[in-house]
C-alpha cells in the first residue's frame, strides 16, 4: 500500500490536502479530505451589528460573494420581520446579480481550473497510442486548454485560446455586474431590504449588451450549435432518452465528418462541449460512437454501489412570477430550482432545514457534536496532540466540519440540482451510466451538469434583464435595529458550488450573539462523521485509479490524475468551508507537496 497526497490541491481557493491509500493495483482505498486554513468569520461577526453580515460574509470568497451576500440578506431580512415586504424588483435585481456571478463561476471553473488538467501530459502519451488521430486531438487540446505558463518537458506552451477568452468573458461579466451591484468582487447592492440600486433604462440596456456579447462567446467556442438548439434539445427535450438522443447523433456526425481529416478545430464544429463529451468519457466515446480511445473521466469520481451520499439543494431564486416578498421557511418550494434532498437511490424527498447537522468529531473544534447550525458552535482546538493527519476514525483531521441531512452525507452543486430538477439531460446521462454499470455521479456527468445549468441560467437571465426588471420599480424597504432583538434568521441559497446557509441569532441590544455559515465545500469536502462515514470528495477517491486513463500506461503516483480530476470536479472552496492566519508566511500558497510513502 502506498500513501499519495497531494497538499494543496491547486486550482482551487483556499488550501485542501488529500491523503490516499493506493494499492498494487493503482486503485484508491482509502482517503482524507482535509480543509487547512481556519479563518473565523462566523467568530468575527459575534457582537457586531447584523446590518453588517451582508457585507462582512462576502469577504469569506472572492469568487462567489454574491452568494454569501444573497444568503446572508435572506437571514437578515428574515430576522428583521420583512422579507414578506421585498419588492419585487428587488428580488430581480438579486436574481440578475447571481445569475450573472453564477455563470461567471462557472465558466471560470470549467476553462480555468478544471480543464488544464485535460492537457496533463499524461494524455499526451496516452492519446499517441493511437496514432495521428490522438496526436491531431492532443495538439487541439493543447490549442484550446492550455494554461497561462505552462510548460512541457521544459518546453513553454502557450496559453490556449478558449482559456484566454474565458478570461475575458470573466471580466465582461464582472463588469456587467458592477453595474447593477456598484462593483465586483465583493457587491455593495445587496443589503437588508432588497438592493441599494435603482437601474436606469441605460443600466438594462447595458446589461443587456453584455448578456449578449457572452453568449456569442458560448455560441462560438462553448458550444458547436447554438445555445437555443441545444437547449430546445435537451433541456426542453420530450424526454431524458430524447436529450441523450440529440447529443449522440450530434457527436456522430462530428465524428463521421472529422476522423478522416483528423480535424478537431471549432471550425469543424467541435465545440469545446462537443470535445469534453465525446473524448472525455468512455460510455460516450467508446462504446456509443466508436472512437478509439477515451480519457475515461466517467470511471473517476464516482461512487460505489454501497455508497450514503445523497444530494441536496436548497433551492435558488426568487420566484418573481408572485410579485412581492418571500418566505424564508418556504425558499425553493417554488421557482425554477427548488429545493430538494434526493437520496442515493434517486428517491426525491422534501427538504427541511431542521434537518441540517454539523458534526466535529473529526474536525479541530471542540463542543457539542450533531449541532443544527441555530446552536452551532465555531471554538478551535487548542491542544496540538488532538490533529492527526492520518489518523482516519481515530482522529481529527480537518478545519472543516461534517454536516450532514438526517445524517447523511449529501453532494451539492449543480449535479445535484440538476437533478432535483430532473433536467433531461441529465436524468437521461445518469439513465445511460447506471445501466452500463457506471456510477450515476462522477467526473463526466459534474463536468456537464454544471455546463448544462449555465446554459439554462443563461436563458433566465436574459428574461430577468429585459422584461422583469422595471427602473421605475421599488428597490427596498426600511428596516430599524430595533426590529431585531432577541431574534433569529435563516438565509437558504445556493452558491456556484452548492447549498449554502446561514443562520443567525440576536440579543436583547440587537447585536448578533451567533452566527452559522454552512456552505458548499463543508458539504462535499467534509471528514468522517462520528460514524466513520466518509464525505463525498473521500468516498469519490475511493475506487477512483490513481493515473491517467484507468492506469493504462501503468500507476505513476507522482502524477495522480484521478485525484485531480475526481476533487476538482467539485470545484473546492476551502475558503468558504472553514471560516488563524498564518502570521509566519511560512506556507506558500502556490507550494505544491507530494508526500509519496
Amino acid at each position: 500500500m502506498t500513501r499519495v497526497v497531494v497538499d494543496p490541491l491547486t486550482r482551487i481557493e483556499g488550501h485542501l490536502r488529500l491523503s490516499t491509500e493506493v494499492n498494487e493495483n493503482g486503485v484508491i482505498t482509502d482517503a482524507q479530505s482535509s480543509g487547512m486554513l481556519f479563518r473565523g468569520f462566523e467568530r468575527i461577526l459575534v457582537n457586531r451589528d447584523p446590518r453588517d453580515a451582508a457585507r462582512i460574509t462576502q469577504r469569506v470568497c472572492g469568487v462567489c460573494p454574491t452568494s454569501h451576500a444573497m444568503a446572508s440578506g435572506n437571514a437578515l431580512d428574515d430576522l428583521f420581520g420583512i422579507a414578506d415586504q421585498i419588492p419585487k424588483d428587488a428580488l430581480v435585481a438579486r436574481n440578475i446579480i447571481q445569475g450573472l456571478n453564477m455563470i461567471a463561476s462557472h465558466a471560470t471553473h470549467i476553462y480555468v481550473l478544471w480543464l488544464p488538467d485535460i492537457v496533463n501530459p499524461a494524455y499526451r502519451d496516452v492519446l499517441a497510442t493511437i496514432g495521428e488521430t490522438g496526436n491531431a486531438l492532443w495538439k487541439e487540446l493543447l490549442y484550446r486548454f492550455a494554461p497561462i505558463s505552462y510548460r512541457i518537458d521544459g518546453v513553454s506552451i502557450p496559453p490556449g485560446k478558449a482559456y484566454v477568452n474565458a478570461i475575458k468573458e470573466k471580466k465582461r461579466l464582472q463588469e456587467a455586474i458592477a453595474i447593477i451591484a456598484g462593483k465586483m468582487p465583493h457587491q455593495m447592492s445587496s443589503i437588508l431590504g432588497g438592493v441599494t440600486y435603482r437601474p436606469n433604462v441605460a443600466d438594462i440596456g447595458k446589461l443587456a449588451s453584455y448578456y449578449y456579447e457572452v453568449m456569442d462567446f458560448v455560441d462560438s467556442s462553448t458550444l458547436g450549435v447554438d445555445h437555443g438548439t441545444w437547449l430546445h434539445n435537451t433541456f426542453q427535450a420530450s424526454s431524458p432518452q430524447n436529450a441523450v438522443k440529440f447529443v449522440v447523433e450530434h457527436l456522430q456526425e462530428l465524428v463521421d465528418k472529422s476522423l478522416l481529416s483528423n480535424d478537431f478545430s471549432h471550425s469543424a464544429g467541435w465545440g469545446d462541449v462537443e470535445l469534453l463529451a465525446a473524448f472525455g468519457c468512455e460510455l460516450i466515446g467508446e462504446t456509443l460512437l466508436g472512437l478509439p480511445a477515451s480519457l475515461k473521466l466517467d470511471r473517476t469520481g464516482g461512487y460505489d454501489s454501497n455508497s450514503s451520499v445523497g444530494f441536496l439543494t436548497y433551492g435558488v431564486y426568487y420566484d418573481v412570477e408572485n410579485g412581492d416578498g418571500y418566505d424564508p421557511l418556504e425558499f425553493g418550494k417554488t421557482g425554477f430550482q427548488k429545493a430538494a434532498f434526493i437520496t442515493n437511490s434517486l428517491e426525491h424527498q422534501k427538504f427541511d432545514h431542521r434537518n441540517v447537522t454539523e458534526e466535529i468529531s473529526h474536525s479541530f473544534y471542540t463542543g457539542e457534536d450533531n449541532l443544527h447550525p441555530f446552536d452551532g458552535v465555531t471554538e478551535p482546538v487548542i491542544d496540538a496532540d488532538e490533529i492527526n493527519y492520518s489518523g482516519n476514525d481515530q482522529s481529527k483531521y480537518s478545519w472543516m466540519k461534517a454536516p450532514r441531512y438526517k445524517g447523511v452525507p449529501c453532494e451539492v452543486g449543480p449535479l445535484a440540482r440538476m437533478i432535483a430538477m430532473e433536467e433531461p439531460l441529465t436524468m437521461g446521462l445518469i439513465k445511460s451510466f447506471t445501466d452500463n454499470g457506471y456510477s450515476a455521479a462522477n467526473t463526466f456527468t459534474r463536468m456537464v451538469a454544471r455546463v448544462q445549468e449555465m446554459l439554462i441560467i443563461s436563458e433566465q437571465l436574459r428574461k430577468w434583464i429585459t422584461s422583469d426588471l422595471d427602473p421605475n420599480g421599488r428597490f427596498s424597504v426600511p428596516a430599524d435595529l430595533n426590529m431585531a432583538k432577541d431574534s433569529q434568521g435563516i438565509g437558504l441559497w445556493e452558491a456556484p458550488r452548492g447549498a449554502l446557509g446561514h443562520w443567525v441569532k440576536t440579543g436583547s441590544d440587537s447585536k448578533i450573539t451567533n452566527y452559522q455559515m454552512v456552505v458548499p465545500t463543508t458539504w462535499n469536502s467534509s471528514p468522517r462523521d462520528k460514524n466513520g462515514i466518509p464525505g463525498p470528495i473521500e468516498q469519490a477517491l475511493i475506487g477512483t485509479k490513481v493515473s491517467a486513463v484507468e492506469n493504462l500506461l501503468g500507476i505513476d503516483n507522482s502524477n495522480p490524475t484521478g485525484i485531480y480530476h475526481a476533487a476538482r470536479s467539485y470545484d473546492p472552496c476551502i475558503a468558504c468551508a472553514v471560516h488563524t492566519i498564518d502570521l509566519t508566511k511560512e506556507n506558500g500558497r502556490n507550494k505544491r507537496v507530494f508526500d509519496i510513502v
